[in-house]
């Protein structure tokens, strides 16, 4: 996919592929989302951070968690970002 919005068709047939990907489950609560209209679209990393439709970027949520997650990275992201950092010392100084 495009860093355009994809037309209504183009978006059915992602979250079909992505309901498929993730076992019908919301990505992040694993509640079961029974026919597409229960489920959305989400941005993994928001996309006012990652400006893409790509499907690696994508995931189907419920809408209570797509809602409460908003447009925050998630925080499994946010250890591993952090556990890939470098470590500081002292004031702030980069080891």
């Amino acid at each position: 996919m495009s860093r355009r919005r994809p037309g209504s068709v183009r978006r059915n047939d992602v979250k079909g592929f992505l309901l498929r990907r993730q076992g019908s489950r919301c990505f992040y609560c694993r509640t079961p989302l029974l026919n597409r209209a229960d489920a959305t679209l989400d941005h993994y990393i928001p996309y006012t951070l990652w400006r893409t439709w790509w499907a690696a970027n994508l995931v189907v949520a419920c809408a209570r968690c797509n809602r409460d997650k908003a447009d925050r990275l998630p925080w499994p992201l946010v250890w591993l970002l952090l556990a890939h950092a470098p470590a500081v010392t002292g004031r702030g100084a980069a080891a």
